[in-house]
């Protein structure tokens, strides 16, 4: 067997090993004379061995495993182009790094999730993108460690934008030759499923409290209605200008705010089942307008609505929702003592597209249920970040009257209506809410 034929066979066995470097394929050969000659698989080759050129005859076997070999090259190229588009495709992003640390491969999906450009981050060591101060090079290590599979609850990734992306991984050797050439980690961005957590959490200590705030109510009122008959005879049997009569009457005024603290209590541990139906909410948020427009004006808080011409009405209790209308805008109004600016703002989304959205049902699962959105926004003192996530907690206040008891109602209305309630701000720049309400 001749020797081009020898080499074209090891070119095609490379290439079955190689699939990565798969490309039209040239194969250099010599010619008679020894000098370097270039053989095109795909050229047309001479069936008859006598019309060969000048690389000498070519005989018919070699002519047969050229075509097998040929048909072979496309069969690999089919399978290559494959798996590479499973591997493009994949809902899980992966990066494949070398021994030392380099990223030498990362899918679409990898890409997209670190919002960068694949050729961005090829050949950059996965150290630049680890997020964990003094435990990058520690993390990169453990991938690397042998030939075993290594798995982590959760890390740190630095996106373009340098967002630090929580993400789950589990990483496996890359192997050829029998020799470990790199790591393959295979990861998922978990910051939706914290927020899930989180949410679940939230609901599992509103549900304990709940239980106890009903339990303490239930104790307390009854006596309560008792004293407070008590001291009304009492206030009836003194003279108006008995001294005494101011003290019953702070005895009944005062035993009225905690049967109005009670309530609150009821309502957030045993919210009424919502009445849905739909409506229109431009015509809500006007009515509860006109009844804080005084209020408003005192303070000189001026109130500015940007509608969406083409809003659709929600499936919701119109009167829940009402509930949480005023008392959100109630606290925008209590944030200006200086006067400011309210600016209410309506539009139509959908799960998919909002970030603050949280699913509460399977039924958000589908992420094309259209939602309208309610922003309420303030030029008031704004709220820290690390009070941000307390805010929605029962009894959580940081006005020396208040309960804690407002925004947490709100909250679970929302919930018990397939709603959700989103807060951004800053310090000194205002805060935003964001109330989600479906349209069936």
């Amino acid at each position: 067997m001749s020797k081009r034929f020898e080499e074209k066979r090891e070119a095609f066995e490379i290439l079955n090993k190689e699939l990565s470097d798969l490309i039209p394929l040239e194969q250099r050969v010599q010619k008679k004379d020894k000098s370097p000659h270039v053989v095109d698989p795909h050229a047309h080759l001479p069936n008859d061995p006598s019309k060969s050129d000048a690389t000498g005859a070519v005989p018919k076997e070699w002519l047969d495993e050229q075509a097998a070999l040929h048909e072979k090259y496309k069969l690999v190229e089919r399978v290559y182009k494959f798996y590479r588009n499973i591997i493009q495709n994949m809902s899980s992003s992966i990066i494949c790094m070398d021994m030392a640390g380099h990223i030498t491969f990362l899918n679409a999906n990898a890409a997209k999730t670190l919002e960068y450009q694949v050729e961005e981050l090829l050949g950059h060591p996965m150290t630049d993108i680890v997020a964990e101060p003094g435990r990058e090079s520690k993390i990169i290590d453990r991938m690397l460690i042998g030939n075993k599979r290594f798995e982590s609850k959760e890390v740190g990734l630095i996106a373009k934008s340098g967002a630090v992306l929580p993400i789950g991984f589990s990483t496996a050797p890359l192997i050829e030759n029998h020799e470990q050439i790199g790591v393959i980690i295979t990861f998922r961005d978990l910051t939706e499923m914290n927020l899930m957590r989180k949410q679940v959490e939230r609901m599992d200590r509103l549900a304990t409290l709940g239980e106890l705030a009903t339990g303490i109510a239930h104790e307390v009122r009854n006596p309560l209605g008792g004293i407070k008959t008590a001291a009304q005879v009492l206030e009836e049997s003194f003279e108006d200008n008995d001294r005494r009569l101011e003290l019953v009457s702070r005895i009944v005024r005062e035993i009225d705010r905690v049967n109005h603290l009670l309530t609150d209590f009821f309502k957030f541990a045993k919210p009424v089942k919502p009445t849905r139906d739909h409506f229109d909410v431009e015509s809500l948020i006007d009515g509860v307008y006109l009844l804080l427009a005084a209020q408003m004006n005192s303070k000189k808080i001026r109130f500015k609505e940007d509608f969406s011409s083409t809003l659709p009405k929600v499936y919701a209790d119109p009167h829940q929702t009402e509930q949480v209308l005023m008392n959100i805008i109630l606290n925008a109004v209590q944030a200006m003592p200086q006067g400011g600016d309210i600016i209410v703002r309506t539009y139509t989304t959908t799960v998919g597209e909002s970030k603050s959205m949280i699913h509460h049902t399977d039924e958000f699962f589908d992420k094309n249920i259209p939602f309208v959105a309610i922003e309420i926004s303030d030029t008031g003192v704004g709220i820290p970040q690390e009070n941000i996530e307390k805010i929605f907690n029962p009894f959580y206040t940081t006005k020396p009257d208040g309960m804690g008891l407002g925004l947490s109602i709100c909250n679970r209305l929302l919930t018990e209506n397939n709603g959700n309630l989103h807060v951004e701000s800053a310090v000194g720049k205002g805060t935003k809410f964001v109330i989600m309400l479906p349209t069936r």
